[in-house]
C-alpha cells in the first residue's frame, strides 16, 4: 500500500500509543494535583485498549508508512507487563524505531525486562535535578537522583536516551544549567520544550513561557554551540551541538518557532481514539472500529488512511487566544506528549 499522505502533504511516519491515563505525578504542566486529586476517577480498566488490540492497530499502520512508535501514557510504567508489548510490537515490526516516554520514577525496574523485549530508545522527563524544585514543578516528592541513576544504567545497557525538560517561568530556570551540565558530562541528549497549551487544564500562560531562544542564550554564556542541519524527516527539535564535542541539545519550539509544516505525527488515546493532533478537539473511535464494528486489519488500514489524507491540522501554526481558550481539547495525560 502507498504511504499515507494528509491534505497538506504531510506524510505519516510516527505513531504515538498512550496505553494508560493513570500517572503517579501530578506535574503543573500536565495534571494539576489542585484538578486532579486523591479521589480522581481515571479511565476504567475495561475502557483502555489491550496489547493484542495496540498490537492489531501497529499492524494496520504498518502499511501506512509508520516507522516508529512510541509507548506514552500517563505513566506507561504503571500499566503491567510493559514488556510484554513491547515483545509484541517487536515482533510485529522487526525494524521498527521502539522507544517509551516515562517520567522514571519506576525505570529502574524495567530496564533489563525493556531491553530484553527489544525496546530501542527511551525519552526521559525531567524538568529539575533539585528534588524540592522537582517536587514543585512535578506536584509529587520527587527522588531526581534515582531518576538520573537509571538513566545512566539505561545509556550503560545500550538504550539510546533522551532526556526531555519543560521550563516554565518562575519555577525552574534556575535548572537549565544542572540539566545541562549533567547532560553534557555522560553525553546524553538534552531538549527543552517549551510550557504548551495541550488541553485545558494546566492554566497555559503565554506569560509563563520561556522562549527556547531564552534558553539558548542562556546556555551559550557557558558553552558555544552550533547549529545542526534540519532533519528532512520530520523532527520537531532543532538540534545544537556543543563546540567542544559534549553531545547535543535541542528545543522544541512550538510557541515561538511552531513546526506543523513538518508533523507526521498520529496519536492514539489510551482510550482507543486516533488523533491526527496534540491539540485537537476530538478523536476519531478507533477502539469502536476494532471491538463494536470488529474490521479486520486491511479495513482498519484503509480507514486510518482515509482520515489521515483528510488531516490539515496546523494549530500551532495559527494559535489565538480564542483558540487557546477551548474548553473540548484532548489533555496530555490522555493523549500523550
Amino acid at each position: 500500500m502507498t504511504a499515507a499522505i494528509d491534505s497538506l502533504k504531510r506524510p505519516l511516519k510516527d505513531l504515538r500509543i498512550s496505553i494508560t491515563d493513570r500517572c503517579n505525578l501530578r506535574c503543573q504542566y500536565c495534571l494539576p494535583e489542585e484538578l486532579f486529586g486523591p479521589g480522581f476517577a481515571f479511565s476504567p480498566r475495561e475502557e483502555v485498549l489491550t496489547y493484542e488490540e495496540i498490537k492489531r492497530v501497529v499492524d494496520a499502520f504498518l502499511p501506512l508508512g509508520v516507522r516508529k512508535v512510541r509507548i506514552t501514557g500517563g505513566e506507561p510504567l504503571l500499566r503491567r507487563d510493559v514488556s510484554d508489548l513491547v515483545r509484541l510490537l517487536r515482533k510485529t515490526g522487526p525494524g521498527l524505531d521502539l522507544a517509551i516516554t516515562t517520567n522514571g520514577l519506576k525505570l529502574d525496574e524495567h530496564l533489563q525486562s525493556l531491553r530484553e523485549a527489544g525496546l530501542d530508545r527511551l525519552n526521559v522527563s525531567l524538568d529539575a535535578i533539585d528534588p524540592q524544585i522537582g517536587r514543585k514543578i512535578a506536584g509529587r516528592p520527587l527522588d531526581t537522583e534515582k531518576i538520573w541513576a537509571a538513566v545512566i544504567r539505561g545509556q550503560a545497557m545500550g538504550f539510546r536516551v533522551k532526556l526531555n525538560t519543560v521550563i516554565k517561568k518562575g519555577v525552574n530556570e534556575c535548572q537549565v544549567l544542572p540539566l545541562v551540565e549533567r547532560c553534557r558530562k555522560e553525553g546524553i541528549e538534552l531538549r527543552f520544550i517549551e510550557f504548551m497549551d495541550v488541553g485545558t487544564s494546566n492554566g497555559w500562560d503565554l506569560n509563563e513561557v520561556i522562549t527556547a531562544k531564552e534558553i539558548q542564550e542562556k546556555i551559550s554564556l557557558h558553552y558555544a554551540l552550533s547549529p545542526q542541519a534540519l532533519d528532512s524527516g520530520g523532527e520537531t527539535a532543532r538540534l545544537y551541538s556543543y563546540d567542544d564535542e559534549r553531545g547535543l541539545v535541542g528545543f522544541i519550539n512550538s510557541i515561538s518557532q511552531p513546526f506543523c509544516q513538518g508533523c507526521n505525527r498520529a496519536r492514539i488515546s489510551a482510550t482507543g481514539d486516533l488523533h491526527t493532533c496534540l491539540f485537537a478537539d476530538s478523536g476519531h473511535p478507533l477502539k469502536h472500529w476494532l471491538r463494536d464494528e470488529k474490521i479486520d486489519t486491511k479495513a482498519l488500514t484503509d480507514r486510518i488512511g482515509k482520515v489521515w489524507g483528510g488531516r490539515s491540522d496546523r494549530y500551532s501554526e495559527v494559535r489565538t487566544p480564542l483558540a487557546s481558550a477551548s474548553s473540548s481539547r484532548t489533555e496530555m495525560w490522555q493523549i500523550g506528549g
